[in-house]
This record gives structure tokens, C-alpha cells and sequence, in this order.
């Protein structure tokens, strides 16, 4: 499946898809927060607000199918999975980065909402792209790979990375932080 369409069906339409509907639905949710309260304002926050945290930490079971199945490469794909979270810390981080120093702003990715969404984006990845290939290889080509050394690795990086983030990440921003005071400060 991957690499028979032009650049722009199989790469560029599903990255500006996923890209736009989380432009959109950002849009809509900050577009609503100005308007007066009443039922207008609470409709509008009360859709785009989900649909805005779901752009942000679920498509990576979204674009990454549709790439592939549009014929898009691994690497495109990856792309495709990792644009939302990615454009979204990177908004984060500038938004922030002029009030904190080197150290301060590596402490501030490492909280598990900004690490984190990164590395439960790989797992998605890793799984919508592993479903993928198995239907794939059952339906249609029996050549294809379905456990691909990249997706795998990624799926085990966000497994451990998820771990890390998530679950024990307060514990991880707390020693950075501990490290910085007695050692920089």
C-alpha cells in the first residue's frame, strides 16, 4: 500500500486534515470563551473542548490509518500521528519560554501533560499502524511486514516513556527540579 499515490494525496491531505480539525476545534473553543454566557457559549465550549482534547491525544489512531491506507510511507505516517502533539508542546513551550530559564523549560516538558501526550501518541501510532499492517498482509498482501522494527520500537518507547510520564512523572519533575536547586542555584 504504501508510496503508490502522489505526495499530496497519500502525505499532504491527511496531514492537513488532522492538522485542520485541531486548528478548527481550537478555534471554535477560543472563539466561544469571548462570547457573553448563556446556551450559545456552553454548546459551543461544550463540543469543541472534546473535540479539541481528542485531536490532541486520540488521532494518532485517526491519521496514521488514513495515510496508510491512502499510501503513505512509514515516515509519513509518523508525521501525520505526531503533528497535533507536537505543534501543541511547541505552542506551549514559546508561550512560556521567555519566563524560565534552560533547565526550568526541560522540567516544564517533562510534566506528565506535555512528555506525556507525546508518548501515548507513540503507542496509538504503534497500534493503529500494527492493526494496519495485519489487515494488510490478511486481505490483501502477504508480503507486508506486520511487526516492523520501527513500529515496535516506538511502541515500546511510549510504553516506557507513558510509564515514566504519566505515572511516575510528578517524581521526575520533582528530581530535575531538586538537581537544578542544589547544583545551579
Amino acid at each position: 500500500m504504501t508510496g503508490k499515490a502522489n505526495i499530496i494525496k497519500r502525505f499532504i491531505f491527511p496531514l492537513v486534515l488532522v492538522i485542520g480539525f485541531n486548528l478548527v476545534a481550537g478555534w471554535i473553543y477560543d472563539g466561544a470563551s469571548t462570547l457573553s454566557p448563556g446556551i450559545g457559549r456552553v454548546l459551543l465550549i461544550g463540543i469543541s473542548g472534546p473535540l479539541l482534547f481528542v485531536s490532541l491525544w486520540f488521532f494518532g489512531f485517526v491519521g496514521p490509518p488514513l495515510a496508510y491506507y491512502l499510501g503513505a510511507t512509514f515516515w509519513e505516517r509518523l508525521v501525520v500521528a505526531f503533528a497535533n502533539p507536537v505543534i501543541w508542546v511547541v505552542s506551549v513551550e514559546t508561550r512560556i519560554a521567555c519566563q524560565y530559564c534552560m533547565v526550568e523549560m526541560a522540567y516544564f516538558f517533562f510534566l506528565p501533560w506535555t512528555f506525556g501526550i507525546i508518548c501515548v501518541t507513540a503507542i496509538e501510532f504503534s497500534l493503529s499502524d500494527l492493526v494496519c499492517r495485519l489487515l494488510h498482509q490478511r486481505v490483501a498482501d502477504h508480503t507486508v511486514t506486520v511487526l516492523h522494527p520501527g513500529v515496535l520500537s516506538l511502541l515500546a518507547i511510549g510504553m516506557v516513556g507513558t510509564y515514566a510520564g504519566l505515572i511516575k512523572g510528578q517524581e521526575w519533575v520533582y528530581f530535575i527540579v531538586h538537581h537544578f536547586n542544589t547544583h545551579f542555584l
